[in-house]
């Protein structure tokens, strides 16, 4: 249940964000919008009707839809088949760039909460420190910042990890900074990496972290910018991987439905028990850019289909009959449907099993 009220809350949010570009987009542009739904019809109540729009609460609470006027009807005044391609093009694009926005936004929040890294003080932060490990013993506290070992620079996170990986079982002396220093004056202490430490306990007993500072409002925006953009360069590359290293699908993390599910239910599960909202914010957004990414395929039925016919439109001079055009995005989208059902079919299959790669649904 925890699944599926979260999968229906994230998903609505995302799906009518992108209906919500479509809508604003094609009401700038001179088309006529007949409906803006909340859910998926059938419809439950009118809301009301302004400018010729209708805004209606629908049966299916999962994001919304917008309704143009003869989508594929050119004869028709007002309607999205008889606007220029430029406000064409722009209504199909306005849905995905609304979705990257808030994806920009929601990692920008992120990077705003979480800081940015602080160069001025390098080093590794202690975040926690394990009870009776080489760490509690040498009294060593949340805060601190571990800036050398046995004299060698520790910059990072990472040099710190290598460092004390080459160092098992040997005496160490490391640089401290102490929690609340304000002059930066540091300690030093002896620890002995532990060869075999316990399970979930490195081997100084400690989970560190990068020294981070508050970020500005230009640097969270360029945090919200980076993050969307390494996520679409990660999505782009994946048909790259795919010929390059023989994975599958599932090796590459696709899921259907029951398993986009089951991993929102298990990410709001997550931030429960750690008391914080920063998992399913990261979720949102990157469920956000990968709804983006997928309405892009030239795919008959997805905006990025509807973009094909408009590009061949602009290259032959005239466009593809409107009656053929609206039968191919119709087959484009039972096929769609067909292969949703396939995997939903496969998914359902494996839980029932007991086979799904999810813990929290088994």
């Amino acid at each position: 249940m925890t699944a599926i009220l979260s999968f229906v809350v994230v998903m609505g949010v995302i799906v009518l964000v992108h209906e919500l570009g479509h809508f604003i987009s094609a009401r700038l542009s001179g088309i006529v919008v007949e409906e803006f739904g909340f859910g998926i019809p059938p419809r439950v109540v009118k809301l009301a009707e302004r400018d010729g729009t209708i805004y209606s609460i629908n049966a299916i609470p999962l994001g919304g839809f917008v309704r143009m006027r003869g989508e594929d009807d050119p004869t028709l005044p007002g309607s999205f088949a008889a606007a220029p391609r430029r406000a064409r093009t722009l209504t199909l694009l306005a849905g995905v760039l609304m979705n990257f926005a808030l994806a920009i936004v929601l990692f920008a929040v992120l990077t705003a909460i979480q800081g940015v890294p602080d160069t001025s003080r390098p080093g590794a932060m202690v975040d926690f420190v394990n009870p009776g490990s080489p760490a509690a013993q040498a009294s060593l506290a949340a805060g601190d910042r571990i800036v050398a070992a046995d004299g060698s620079p520790i910059a990072s996170v990472t040099d710190l990890q290598l460092f004390t990986k080459a160092h098992a079982g040997q005496e160490v002396t490391y640089r401290v900074v102490r929690s609340g220093s304000d002059d930066g004056a540091a300690v030093e202490i002896t620890m002995t990496p532990r060869v075999n430490p316990p399970p979930n306990e490195g081997a100084l007993g400690i989970s560190v972290a990068e020294p981070y500072r508050p970020a500005g409002l230009g640097e969270a925006l360029w945090g919200g910018l980076r993050t969307t953009g390494e996520i679409m360069w990660m999505t782009v590359a994946l048909p790259a991987r795919l010929l390059s290293q023989g994975q599958s699908l599932g090796d590459l993390g696709f899921m259907g439905p029951v398993g986009i599910a089951a991993t929102t239910g298990d990410v709001v599960q997550s931030a429960v028990r750690s008391n914080t909202l920063l998992p399913v914010i990261w979720f949102i957004g990157l469920l956000s850019v990968a709804i983006g990414m997928t309405n892009l395929l030239p795919i008959p039925g997805l905006d990025g289909g509807r973009l094909i016919f408009i590009i061949v439109e602009a290259i032959r001079g005239k466009r593809v009959e409107p009656a053929q055009e609206g039968l191919i995005h119709l087959v484009g989208i039972g096929v769609l449907l067909f292969l949703v059902g396939i995997v939903t079919i496969h998914e359902v299959t494996a839980l029932l099993n007991g086979t799904f790669p999810t813990p929290g649904l088994r």
